[in-house]
This record gives structure tokens, sequence and C-alpha cells, in this order.
């Protein structure tokens, strides 16, 4: 079998085996394909072994890749190998006593300032027809805009991922326990909350008016035409609001999920809190935002002063 073929083969097994994310399967798909070309398009699987996976992570780092990236090409073709050795397609694992040194580096998260996050947010309350003390008493007025003030509010205000947040039920809504249950990473559930009455009152008047609207559909988010909001289409929405408010950055929704914990961290708020509202599953993966802003560090050793008080 050629090595393009049992790829094809190998990614529907992913889809139907595993509960990986599509972003995670359109990765690893991408990184076979890769490998496939290395070898050659008609290159059979009979082809790989030890050698080659070598030569190809090589030339992997000779072209310049992040240790990311190469850790991530690892780490999908030692599943490929894996299950090619579980098809008999492959008589040995050439993995087995392979080692790869993609490194270690950590990038530390990008977060949106906080004065550019008031201007968002600033801005969206005006294309949304709200301000800080709307009662909401009646329906929303601009549902489309106000649509994207509800998603990049739930965003900041919770960590959610998007995908976690244009996944929303109505049903698993509790405006009086100002709680959501949603569904993360490998299905996991956990629950996050609403941290304020305007943000409850904002959820509440969204319910109201997708009730007025007729909306059939489960899901909270819904788009122009009344539809669901998709993961990339809030993305798109986030960009252009930050481009409507004047920003000088590019803001995506993982930064927003940076910001929250950043900004929770900063409070105060205990590490292993953070971890469960962000569904982490290892504290270590939520120890990067221990990497407080260098002003939130002045702020704290200013507060602490401990030689003005052995002084006085």
């Amino acid at each position: 079998m050629r090595v393009c073929q049992a790829r094809e083969r190998y990614i529907r097994w992913l889809v139907v085996t595993k509960d990986l994310s599509p972003h995670t399967i359109r990765a690893y798909d991408g990184d076979i394909a890769i490998f496939a070309r290395h070898l050659g398009l008609r290159a059979s699987v009979e082809k790989i072994d030890a050698d080659c996976l070598i030569a190809f992570i090589e030339e992997q780092r000779v072209a310049g890749l992040a240790s990311t990236t190469m850790r991530r090409r690892a780490s999908g073709l030692r599943g490929f190998c894996r299950w090619l050795q579980s098809c008999d397609l492959l008589d040995d694992d050439p993995w087995i006593g392979t080692t790869v040194a993609g490194g270690r580096t950590r990038k530390l998260p990008r977060v949106v300032p906080t004065h550019e996050l008031e201007q968002l947010f600033c801005s969206l309350r005006e294309k949304a027809g709200i301000d800080d003390v709307n009662d909401f008493s009646v329906g929303l007025r601009h549902p489309h805009q106000s649509t994207t003030l509800l998603g990049v509010t739930l965003m900041v205000a919770t960590g959610m991922r998007v995908n976690e947040v244009v996944s929303i039920k109505c049903h698993d809504i509790d405006l009086p326990g100002r709680a959501l249950r949603i569904v993360g990473k490998g299905r996991q559930e956990r629950q996050v909350f609403l941290p304020n009455q305007w943000i409850t009152r904002l959820t509440g008047a969204y319910l109201k008016t997708r009730a007025e609207l007729g909306l059939v559909h489960s899901n909270l988010l819904f788009n122009a035409q009344c539809g669901v909001l998709t993961a990339p289409a809030m993305r798109a929405r986030l960009v252009n609001a930050a481009r409507d408010a004047g920003l000088g950055i590019r803001v995506t929704p993982h930064m927003l999920r940076h910001t929250a914990a950043t900004q929770l961290i900063e409070s105060g708020v205990d590490i292993r809190y953070i971890q469960r509202l962000l569904g982490h599953a290892s504290l270590s993966t939520t120890e990067i935002y221990t990497h407080v802003s260098d002003g939130a560090l002045r702020r704290v050793v200013s507060d602490a002063d401990v030689v003005g008080k052995l002084l006085n």
C-alpha cells in the first residue's frame, strides 16, 4: 500500500475512533502528507524505517521549523506508525529506540492590553446600543451586533475557548445561578460562572431576543441569518470588531482566553481555580500564566516594600 493511501485510511480511523478536535485532525493529516511527499508520492509503507524518519525530521529542522511544530509532527508520525503496525502494514514500529530532540521552549501567551480591551468593549457596546446601566427590560435592538458583544464578553469573563462559546446550549444556562455548563476538549464537561449582574442580564436579554426571533436550534449564539454561529465566524467577527475599534493589534479568541487568565492571576485568584475555570487537565499548563506583567510585579513589590518596613 502507498503511504498516501495509508494516510487517508489512518485519518478516517482517527476521526471515527479518537476524540480529537478538527484542528488536531487537520494538523496530523497535513504533517503526514508532508512526510509522504518527502518519501515520494508513489512510495509504499514498507519504505518507512527509522532512517527515513530521522532524515525527515532532520530536513524539517534544517527548514527552521519551530520546536512546537517539530514535536507535533513527530507525535503525528509516531501515531501513524503504531497504526500501520497494528494493521500489519509494518512488521515493527520504526520509532522504537528513536528519539527526537525538539527543544522545550515555551512562549508567553499574548494578551490584549487593558486599555485596548476597554476600547474594544466601548466600541462593541456602542454598536449594539447597550451601555453600562442598560436594564435590558426589552429585547435587544441590534441582535447581530449583540451576538459579537456577548461572545466576546463570555470569552473574557470566563476564559472559554472559541469552540466552547459557540457550542453553548440554551438549556445549559442557569441564569439564577449565573452558571453555564460547557463541553470542552476531550468532551470534558465543566461549569463556568458569570461574574456580575450586567453580564447575566445581557445573556437573559439575548435569550429573550432569540425567542422573539423564533429560533429553533439550541445553540445560544446565532449569526445574521439566525443560524448557528460557527467558530470561524466568531473569529472573523472579533477581527472586524478590533479593527472597527481602532486597535493596533490583531485580536484572536485565544488572546481573550489568555487575557482572562492573566487578569485573574494578577487579581490574586488561586491558580487551582483558574485551572478548573479554563478546563486544563494539568496544572503545569496553567502555570504559564504565572508570568505576570512587569506592572503587576512592580505593584506587588511596592506594596510589600520590605526595606521600607524595616526602616520604619
